[in-house]
């Protein structure tokens, strides 16, 4: 019966350390499993058509053209001025292209596709209410309105839980970030990532 005896202090100690051991491994378990389903939830594809080579030191400037919904999705959101936006963003940030309205290149984009999906049916089913954006960008000679490049992306959230409430939010920078990645390959000669 020396089960029942009363626990010494190092024996509390140790039931103590053993109790936070097992719990910190349960946490450290669930944060792994939880980042790798963040990464593994969003995925792209491209389908892309360089028409054109890319001139390093004569495409320095560049022009943005309001992006146009084609969805025909009725709502309260306006999607063309968040892809606008996000493309803004990104090639802002890509440090590639001076903006202005007389640049050299001129980006003119459509967003083709958009549903908004469903948290709750990701996590009930994987690819049930799927949050998907389709987004393509013409890039354009302004001086000779020729088309030298045409970008896909289609962004997808597939599967996930809750963790990934707010795709719809984050799904059209995704696709744009994409877009814009390509247009660095290009302007580096590359078509492929490498």
């Amino acid at each position: 019966m020396h089960h029942l005896l009363p626990a010494t202090g190092k024996t509390k100690n140790r039931i103590y350390i053993m109790h936070l051991l097992h719990t910190n491994r349960w946490i450290l378990r669930c944060l792994l499993l939880s980042t790798l389903l963040i990464l593994l939830s969003c995925a792209t594809q491209s389908a892309n058509q360089y028409l054109k080579p890319f001139i390093a030191d004569k495409y320095k400037t560049i022009r943005i053209e309001p992006c146009i919904d084609r969805t025909g999705l009725a709502g309260t959101r306006d999607l063309g001025t968040e892809a606008t936006q996000s493309l803004h963003e990104e090639i802002s940030e890509s440090g590639l292209f001076e903006i202005r309205p007389d640049g050299e290149l001129m980006l003119s984009c459509d967003i083709e596709r958009f549903a908004e999906g469903s948290a709750l049916k990701r996590w009930l089913w994987p690819g049930w209410g799927a949050t998907k954006a389709k987004i393509t960008v013409l890039v354009w000679k302004q001086s000779s309105q020729t088309v030298l490049a045409i970008l896909s992306s289609v962004a997808t959230v597939e599967s996930g839980g809750l963790y990934t409430i707010g795709a719809d939010r984050y799904i059209i920078g995704v696709a744009m970030k994409d877009i814009v990645e390509k247009i660095k390959l290009w302007s580096q000669g590359k078509k492929d990532k490498p």
